[in-house]
């Protein structure tokens, strides 16, 4: 359905609209011109049509009244009967044609009816009279025709004549009238015209004008002022109730389009806003001062970081200020611009060239200037204060070649100075590259702390400088692992004299942070050119030989022998051989049973890692579990050993305990807890079967997440022990915090009982502890029936030791398992 506001006219409708009612009146007036034009000439037509035939009418009535006159002159005139008669013939003629022309006028002219009645009176008395005088002719009496004629025939025929010619000045007078008539309408006609058409049109122009007004001129009006609201700024639409915004013709087409522009000016200008805030937000939060200048060198822009760069007052920074105004200021500010920098940048503005440049301020700063030209002939310049950058770099410099915590030139500097070393050596020179590396540093860390460990490092850097002369280098490479360089030196004397000082000056006590800290130190040494003439050889060989010194005690040094190299290759081949072992199923475990000194029975059993290798066979653990600690292997390994060792124990008929030991790797593994309740899962071995061995290192790390995982082992039932007891620094400490179930007495202390009383002592100490705390005390290494005896009259609950059994195979066990102790020992 079409609504009606659909259907109202726009501004051009109505301008036709007007411009069809000034045609309408307009065609109005002619139509009355016209009518009366044709109204005149219909009367003149008309009067053309009956005048003049009525004239002629009486012209031919008027000539047959006087021929009638004429033919009875000649009756009277005439001498014989025929004349008469024939006279009297052309009288009856001219009567007949008289008759018939007065007819026709009255046809002309119905009007003149009566008229024409009087005038055939007279006719018709003309002729009668005519007759008398043929008759009296006919008769012989001629003058009484002459009498009649004399006395009344004339008198007739001049009345009837003088009717005629009234009639025609009738006629004449009634065709004025008409014409006259005709004139009038005409020109009422004419004056009607003028004035519907003067009428039509001032009411078309006054409708014009109002609908003009009304409809255009009003709402341009409003339009043109609100556009100047909004050229002022105030941009405010129209009222959604405003009639404008209701027309539906073009003002308001143009009303809402306007009113729509106005809106989306309105978004643009708030967006513009929004836009100009974040850009003045991110151009004033810009690290980089940034100023801009025109072709004609005045300031467009800059941010507050320029200002605050040269110290500026924000009223020198105006918008259209000079370049040379602003760089006057600086200069007067004390920002160090030469007038070779002043001419330099200008030199750069008028060549629109770019330009990058450094300027270093008297306060020290260092701010580093970008210029580059736009295509208007301005450009745009970013200052920014790169000090600490610069130091920063020389700082990453530094670092780059040594070591962040002691300040010693790293592995990089290093080499480079071998490198330098070696080409003396080519000149018959020798060097010596000598390996530190302290001895119990680890231990430091773990109980002290490693900010301890660091400030020690810190002061073993220092200890070693003052051992080197200027002409040698000493660097850290990790760790506790320093190396020295040492050059212009007789070899081995050299390097032999300079080791020992190194080791003598760091096991001297250290005093760090309150703490009086005693470590060691071992030393490898590599000579060149007898080990070497590359930098990675030397460094590698000097490597070895420290493994050799750490291997042989520790505290002293050693100098590479080419018998080291193929040691550590043997070395590396033995870790590719672990590495694939647990993948081929080349381990076992070995048991060895623990006697309880009571009963004098089998208590349990301790898993024991064993490795078959198929080219050497049993490898001993003292040469494979070290390896796997160090290259990370013993987690898998040890999470697999306590998987075997929990369904080897399922298995058995007693339900004899199973003793698995942990390793600290394991604990920082953080997956121990999983480990075990895979384990026992898997196996179905009851959690109070199986003792979980630690030992002091375990406690060592990260001590309370350890004490909170041994914890939750303790919430599943399963019963822990501590390996190793009494070797330690802090064994008592880790009694207290957390109750042991086992406490093993380390295997050097029992070896020790018949030769050392101390060792008696100590074993007494830690057996009646246990009693005392209610804790189980196991001797380790027992191979004796001495050693047998005194642990038992020191109180000791188990024994465990080669003298019962050595460790064997699961397979192997049954016959341990029946036996008692002193069985086992006759065994």
């Amino acid at each position: 359905m079409i609504s009606t506001a659909r259907l109202r006219p726009g501004i051009a409708a109505k301008a036709v609209f007007l411009i069809l009612l000034l045609a309408g009146m307009s065609v109005l007036a002619n139509w009355f011109c016209l009518r009366s034009v044709d109204r005149l000439d219909t009367v003149n037509k008309t009067l053309a049509q009956s005048v003049s035939p009525a004239r002629l009418a009486l012209a031919e009535a008027k000539a047959a009244v006087t021929a009638m006159g004429l033919a009875t002159y000649k009756t009277i005139a005439a001498a014989d009967p025929e004349s008469v008669r024939a006279a009297a013939g052309e009288i009856r003629n001219q009567y007949e044609v008289a008759v018939v022309s007065l007819d026709n006028v009255v046809a002309y002219f119905p009007s003149q009816v009566e008229t024409v009645a009087a005038i055939r009176t007279r006719l018709d008395r003309v002729y009668g009279l005519a007759s008398r005088a043929r008759e009296a002719v006919l008769n012989g009496r001629p003058e009484a025709a002459r009498t009649t004629i004399d006395l009344l025939f004339e008198a007739a025929l001049d009345d009837t004549a003088f009717q005629t010619n009234r009639l025609i000045n009738i006629l004449g007078a009634e065709v004025k009238t008409v014409v006259a008539q005709a004139e009038t309408e005409q020109a009422w006609a004419f004056w009607a015209a003028v004035i519907v058409l003067a009428g039509g049109t001032l009411v078309t122009v006054l409708l014009a004008a109002g609908a003009t007004h009304l409809w255009v001129s009003r709402p341009l009006q409003r339009l043109a002022a609100h556009a100047v609201r909004v050229r002022e700024a105030d941009l405010v639409t129209l009222p959604q109730d405003d009639p404008m915004l209701r027309r539906t013709d073009e003002i308001g087409t143009l009303a809402t389009s306007f009113n729509r522009t106005i809106a989306e000016l309105d978004a643009t200008r708030a967006e513009l806003a929004a836009h100009y805030q974040r850009l003045d937000a991110a151009i004033n939060n810009m690290p980089q001062g940034i100023c801009m200048f025109d072709r004609d060198r005045r300031l467009i822009v800059c941010n507050r970081r320029y200002v605050e760069l040269y110290g500026l007052d924000p009223s020198c920074v105006r918008p259209g200020t000079l370049l040379g105004s602003i760089l006057q200021k600086r200069i007067s500010g004390g920002s160090a611009e030469t007038a070779a920098y002043v001419e330099q940048q200008l030199t750069a503005v008028a060549e629109s060239q770019p330009l990058y440049l450094i300027q270093e301020l008297d306060d020290g700063r260092v701010i580093s200037i970008s210029h580059q030209p736009m295509l208007d002939g301005g450009w745009i310049a970013l200052h920014e204060d790169v000090t600490e950058r610069r130091r920063a770099e020389a700082k990453i410099a530094y670092l780059a070649h040594h070591d962040a915590l002691t300040g010693l030139p790293n592995r990089v500097t290093f080499r480079q100075e071998i490198e330098r070393g070696l080409a003396r050596v080519d000149r018959g020179e020798s060097l010596a590259v000598l390996c530190v590396d302290l001895d119990r540093f680890k231990t430091v860390n773990d109980t002290l702390g490693h900010p301890i460990g660091d400030q020690l490092l810190q002061a073993v850097a220092e200890r070693l400088r003052q051992c080197l002369r200027t002409t040698d280098t000493v660097a850290r490479f990790g760790g506790d692992e320093f190396v020295v360089l040492q050059v212009a030196a007789d070899q081995p004397v050299g390097g032999t004299v300079l080791a020992t000082r190194l080791i003598q000056e760091l096991s001297a006590p250290f005093e760090v942070a309150g703490h009086h800290v005693v470590v060691g130190a071992s030393v490898g040494i590599a000579v060149a050119p007898a080990d070497g003439r590359d930098p990675d050889v030397l460094m590698k060989n000097a490597d070895m030989a420290l493994y050799r010194a750490k291997e042989d005690g520790r505290g002293i040094h050693r100098f590479f022998e080419p018998a080291m190299d193929a040691r550590m290759q043997s070395r590396r081949t033995l870790e590719l051989d672990l590495r694939k072992a647990l993948a081929m199923g080349e381990f076992e475990v070995f048991y060895q049973p623990l006697m309880n000194l009571k009963s004098e029975k089998v208590s349990g059993f301790e898993a024991l890692l064993r490795w078959r290798h198929p080219v050497h066979g049993l490898v001993p653990p003292a040469d494979f579990i070290p390896l796997a600690e160090e290259i990370g292997l013993i987690t898998p390994i040890g999470a697999w050993v306590l998987r075997q060792a929990c369904a080897d124990a399922a298995r058995w008929p007693k339900p004899y305990n199973i003793a698995v030991n942990l390793s600290p790797r394991q604990f920082a593994a953080g997956t121990v807890a999983l480990d075990v309740i895979s384990a026992l899962g898997a196996s179905g071995l009851a959690p109070q079967r199986l003792e979980l061995e630690i030992t002091e290192t375990v406690l060592l790390q990260d001590t309370d997440a350890t004490i909170a995982t041994l914890n939750e082992l303790r919430d599943l039932g399963v019963r822990i022990s501590m390996d190793d007891f009494g070797t330690g620094y802090s064994s008592l400490g880790y009694l207290r915090r957390f109750p042991f179930d086992k406490i093993k007495i380390d295997r050097s202390f029992i070896h020790d009982l018949a030769e050392q009383s101390d060792s008696i002592a100590i074993v007494r100490a830690i057996a009646g502890l246990g009693s005392a705390l209610g804790i189980t005390t196991t001797a380790e290494g027992v191979e004796t029936p001495f050693q047998l005896q005194q642990l038992r009259d020191e109180g000791c609950t188990e024994v465990q030791g080669y003298l019962l059994s050595e460790p064997k195979p699961a397979s192997e066990l049954g016959p341990l398992m029946s036996m008692c102790g002193r069985r086992l020992q006759a065994s």
